[in-house]
């Protein structure tokens, strides 16, 4: 195993050291601990496929990190949840029925008693889950509208390493983790998985077609690269 560093990537508020461990027989694999960057590869694996898999998984990569970061900071916050960007306070009522519903700009839970991190987590989840199953597939409709080739269909993902997915027979599949996001980021998600449709690629065509179906994309993938990896504490 090699511990010195092997190369620095950059960051939205400076830059991650990346350590390279060397493994026979060994997929390309990336590991995230303390904000440090763990890549571990067979030794036959060429720099150059090393800095592609570096760039492939930026974005997940960097949110990891940042979140982690934060994490260290000041520790996990439970005591609200962000819904399509907007924060909701997060209220304990009584009840042993596990559920949580929207009043206003509070999030009311049932079913898990102060302290409980895990079992709050699990019910949040499950509210997040519920929420973008419907509210995804109109998003997805609305943008597939513009679209030439239709998708197949929608699923809802827990990727730890991806916000979407898009399959060569056009079923796409959404992070449901999204749905803590701005509207905004949502969209550019679906658009994204959409230009696949055309070009199973990220060539100049494909950023042309997610141009062209979500105008803002930019700002939106800033947006993910900056906070997206606050959005993995609910597993």
């Amino acid at each position: 195993k090699n511990d010195s560093v092997w190369h620095r990537l950059p960051l939205p508020d400076g830059e991650a050291p990346v350590l390279l461990t060397r493994r026979p027989r060994q997929s390309i694999g990336i590991k995230v601990s303390g904000g440090v960057v763990e890549l571990i590869a067979a030794p036959g694996v060429s720099q150059q496929r090393l800095h592609q898999v570096l760039r492939q998984r930026y974005d997940w990569i960097v949110g990891h990190v940042l979140r982690q970061r934060s994490q260290l900071a000041a520790g996990e916050d439970l005591s609200r949840l962000c819904v399509l960007g907007e924060p909701l306070a997060l209220r304990l009522m009584g009840g042993a029925r596990k559920t949580a519903r929207r009043e206003g700009g509070e999030l009311l839970v049932s079913g898990v008693a102060a302290g409980d991190a895990a079992g709050l987590k699990a019910i949040l989840a499950t509210f997040l889950k519920r929420e973008a199953a419907a509210l995804f597939p109109g998003r997805l409709s609305s943008l597939a509208a513009n679209c030439r080739r239709k998708p197949s269909g929608l699923q809802l993902s827990s990727a730890r390493t991806r916000w979407g997915s898009c399959s060569a027979d056009g079923r796409i599949r959404l992070n449901w983790r999204l749905m803590q996001a701005p509207l905004a980021v949502v969209d550019y998600v679906i658009a994204h998985e959409l230009a696949h449709l055309e070009h199973m690629n990220h060539s100049p065509a494909f950023w042309a077609e997610t141009e062209r179906l979500c105008p803002g994309w930019r700002d939106a993938r800033r947006w993910l690269r900056q906070h997206g990896g606050g959005l993995f504490v609910l597993d």
